[in-house]
């Protein structure tokens, strides 16, 4: 939801808490997530059974799609 509330273009990754009082809150948007083996996008990607290959394809392609 915050990533289309901030109009957020493809892909970005909230990071966020849990407060025990107020609930969750995010603490921040990025929008340019990293792409190596041991960061997040990538890793959620692979927990999906979405190959690096693939998720890289992906990427591209939004970005053609916009030009």
């Amino acid at each position: 939801k915050v990533h289309t509330i901030l109009h957020c273009r493809d892909m970005s990754r909230t990071d966020m808490i849990i407060d025990k009082e107020r609930g969750p809150q995010v603490l921040e948007v990025n929008t340019s997530p990293g792409m190596t083996e041991t960061s997040l996008l990538p890793m959620t990607a692979a927990a999906d059974n979405i190959p690096f290959e693939t998720l890289v394809d992906k990427i591209v392609k939004m970005a053609l799609k916009r030009s």
